[in-house]
């Protein structure tokens, strides 16, 4: 919400200084930034009605369908990328055994925090169950072969502290154990966010891991405009996959086959 009103209020700005173009025909400059600016807020607004209860709840849809692939006895639980817990709450909700981390750099361009993490958490009644904790997506404090689940939502490409991005899907599987599972969704078709689809699959390859489906997100979930337009849900796919038995690729240990 806070960048929707930054780009309404911008937009507002324009509209208004070009109101003052009877003191001089220059001040209808200001139109043109006003209409793609205002085009902006209007696109992110009809995003976050869409991601509401109101609107489909299609952010709760997704994390369905990433809790879906997480199996039945998911385990230890990583959550990269957690934002409010929404996905990590799921999780625990839908597996009473398990148990969950939720991993989040709460930058000042997000609303979230590490606090409302955990007041979701107590009022869904699974805070003894799901931790948070503020970490960088690019360098985990995690030992390798940490978790039997890594999960993560619309994160890596955001991940700014990585010059590749795909370096943090490595690192994601670093602390994954070997024959664990892994459920990402993010924009992997995106070529401002990654260079390619393959060299997202050559990454989880090194880490690793290897991919047992790799879906667009439109196809296992029909998205309504805006969201599937490529500036905010297009270009998302779903990859799921196992941490190779064998792999000992930045664990420094040895799994018999």
């Amino acid at each position: 919400m806070r960048r929707v009103y930054v780009f309404t209020a911008a937009t507002l700005t324009c509209l208004a200084a070009g109101v003052l173009a009877f003191v001089s025909p220059w001040f209808l400059l200001f139109l043109l930034p006003a209409a793609i600016l205002g085009y902006i807020a209007v696109i992110l607004t009809l995003t976050v009605f869409r991601f509401g209860p109101r609107g489909g709840d299609f952010q709760q849809r997704i994390y369905q369908l990433i809790t879906g692939e997480t199996g039945a006895r998911p385990g230890t639980v990583l959550d990269v990328g957690c934002g409010s817990g929404g996905l990590a709450i799921a999780i625990a909700t839908s597996a009473p055994e398990c148990t969950v981390v939720g991993i989040d750099s709460w930058s000042d361009d997000w609303e979230y925090s590490s606090l409302q993490c955990e007041h979701n958490a107590s009022c869904m009644g699974v805070a003894g169950r799901v931790t948070f904790h503020r970490q960088s997506a690019a360098a985990l404090t995690f030992p390798d072969a940490s978790f039997d689940t890594v999960v993560s939502c619309l994160t890596f490409h955001e991940v700014r502290e990585a010059p590749d991005r795909a370096d943090a899907i490595t690192e994601a599987l670093r602390v994954l154990r070997p024959g664990g599972r892994f459920v990402f969704l993010d924009l992997f078709r995106a070529p401002g966010h990654f260079t390619s689809i393959q060299h997202v699959r050559d990454a989880v390859s090194r880490a690793g891991g290897s991919i047992t489906q790799e879906r667009v997100l439109q196809e296992l979930l029909p998205l309504p405009y805006p969201l599937h337009d490529g500036k905010v849900l297009g270009h998302a796919m779903l990859l799921t996959g196992i941490r190779d038995q064998s792999s000992s690729a930045g664990t420094g240990i040895t799994v018999d086959a």
